[in-house]
């Protein structure tokens, strides 16, 4: 068999590969197994797109239209991620969020310490943040203080730190399971804001609790007087459909317009997905956003810099 023939076949088994995961992500209500696949979207596109070249070497004709087919599913959904526009801020006032999960057997917290010491934003959020952890941003010297939080017994619980003392929150809960999230009341120059700051069940067999969550949020959003920004790990790509429900209310997601990188897990290259975000309200905009160090996380950290959005003309 020559060279050409074995990437004939293997282009066959990539392809059907790539096909077979897209068509589970587009059947995601039915099944939780489906609900998974449904997330890897970018690498099913360029599965499929490798795919392609092999097939269209080989001439495999048939083949290349049911894998092109897959690959415009795919790219359809990713598409706007890569050249959706960004609207431009109004003023010039800004406020900026970065946000961690920071795993709780994470064997490394003191550099989630350091992590937190060289952030450059006005909130910090942390999740999975464990009393151990907890202790030692208490002993450390931080600029940033506590603002709100869940009990600092919590096994596995969320933070909010602030170098603003003007910054107020409390906890508050996500869907029928009651899951803890914090509400934080911030300004942008003069414009009260409300942050959403949470940290969803896992995906998976909890994909119902998940989605549960994720439907409380919206039902906030739903509610909301003023603008609103959710920001945290939502345990959910931008392909899942709870988070295309909240899309659908209006929320901005700001990595849209900036390609599609991915904050986990951490260190596995092009498997990576994008599961922790940051939205917001059409009255805001945000001028950057950008996945970083993830201090010994199985996450990568999450920083976005958010702005009163530019009024329409008309």
């Amino acid at each position: 068999m020559t060279a050409k023939q074995w990437v004939g076949i293997g282009a066959l088994v990539v392809g059907a590969a790539s096909v077979v995961g897209t068509l589970l992500g587009v059947l995601r209500s039915a099944s939780w197994l489906f609900d998974l696949a449904g997330n890897f979207r970018v690498q099913f596109l360029w599965l499929g797109v490798l795919a392609l070249a092999g097939l269209s070497w080989n001439r495999y004709w048939p083949p290349i239209a049911v894998v092109a087919l897959g690959v415009a599913l795919n790219l359809a959904a990713i598409g706007p991620y890569w050249w959706g526009s960004v609207v431009a801020p109004a003023g010039s006032d800004r406020l900026s969020i970065v946000s961690l999960n920071t795993r709780a057997a994470n064997p490394h917290k003191d550099e989630v310490v350091d992590f937190i010491r060289e952030a450059e934003a006005d909130i910090v959020f942390l999740a999975e943040v464990t009393p151990p952890l907890l202790e030692l941003i208490d002993a450390a010297d931080l600029v940033y203080q506590p603002v709100t939080g869940t009990p600092a017994e919590t096994p596995i619980g969320l933070l909010a730190l602030s170098r603003d003392d003007s910054i107020t929150g409390h906890i508050s809960n996500l869907g029928e399971s009651g899951v803890p999230a914090l509400i934080l009341e911030v300004r942008i120059g003069d414009q009260p804001v409300e942050i959403l700051a949470l940290h969803t069940s896992s995906p998976g067999r909890m994909s119902a609790a998940r989605d549960d969550q994720l439907n409380g949020a919206g039902l906030r959003v739903d509610d909301r007087e003023i603008p609103m920004i959710l920001v945290g790990d939502f345990n959910a790509t931008p392909w899942t459909g709870a988070f295309r429900d909240l899309l659908d209310l209006g929320l901005i997601d700001a990595q849209r317009g900036r390609g599609v990188a991915g904050s986990w897990p951490a260190g596995w290259g092009p498997f990576k997905i994008p599961i922790d975000h940051a939205l917001h309200t059409p009255e805001l905009t945000s001028t950057s956003f950008a996945f970083g160090a993830s201090a010994g996380s199985d996450h990568r950290s999450l920083s976005v810099t958010l702005a009163l959005a530019l009024a329409e003309e008309g």
